[in-house]
């Protein structure tokens, strides 16, 4: 079969076919990853950090600390759930368990494991000098798809990552920008809305909900990417991709 280059286009396409057929399986494992989560954080964070302390407060710093491992967790947890949903079919090497959205107790070990090295790596490439952080965070961006699709352990599944994008992440790097200004004008205007509505209650539930459409979307993207990478470096079956995108 012949093998075509990176496509933008074809990659928004599976994106919005694994959310169409499993938009509301999605927006759940969100909701329970990322949405409530964010939001027991940040009620948690108003009853433990002194008000108007800063980061002046120890315990303003342990809930920064906190809200990162979650953040972490849950984006890592969601995108482990969309990528055994889409991609389990396009390796032949299946989880033994299919009743979880990631597989077994080792699967979720393996994947804390990967999220947390990745997080790690990436934030302290942040810290130092920006460019690092941003070139492992493209480097490593399909290091969980890879782990559930083909079942490898860490290394190996940031091995591959770095191996697929490759000389892709100039082409990603543009793919995200883009995405992440659309997102930050979608949060800005959430904001303003709910500023305008003045209520409490939305006020509190505006933050987690960005959060949780905002892991969605990277989600989405993380998946796509990795299946748009194998499709135009190896060459995925077409059958096999006919009955994951039916």
């Amino acid at each position: 079969m012949t093998q075509t280059g990176f496509d933008t286009g074809r990659a928004f396409r599976y994106a919005a076919t694994i959310l169409k057929r499993d938009g509301f399986k999605i927006l759940l494992f969100s909701a329970l990853f990322t949405g409530l989560p964010d939001a027991a954080v940040t009620h948690l964070s108003a009853y433990v950090a002194k008000p108007g302390a800063g980061y002046s407060d120890p315990n303003a710093w342990i809930m920064l600390a906190v809200n990162l491992l979650v953040s972490m967790l849950g984006a890592v947890a969601l995108q482990a759930a969309v990528s055994r949903g889409a991609l389990g079919d396009l390796d032949a090497r299946r989880a033994a368990s299919e009743d979880t959205p990631f597989g077994g107790l080792r699967d979720c070990l393996a994947l804390a494991a990967l999220g947390l090295v990745t997080s790690l790596g990436i934030l302290g490439g942040f810290i130092l000098l920006v460019v690092p952080g941003i070139i492992l965070s493209l480097a490593w961006m399909v290091a969980v798809p890879a782990m559930v699709t083909e079942r490898l352990g860490v290394l190996d599944a940031i091995r591959r990552s770095n191996k697929l994008t490759g000389e892709q992440r100039g082409t990603i790097f543009g793919l995200t920008v883009a995405i992440g200004l659309a997102e930050f004008v979608v949060s800005w205007l959430a904001q303003l809305i709910a500023n305008a509505v003045g209520n409490p209650i939305v006020n509190e539930i505006i933050g987690p909900a960005t959060q949780m459409l905002t892991c969605v979307v990277s989600a989405l993207l993380a998946v796509a990417i990795y299946h748009e990478l194998r499709w135009s470096k190896e060459g995925t079956p077409t059958e096999r991709l006919a009955a994951v995108f039916a």
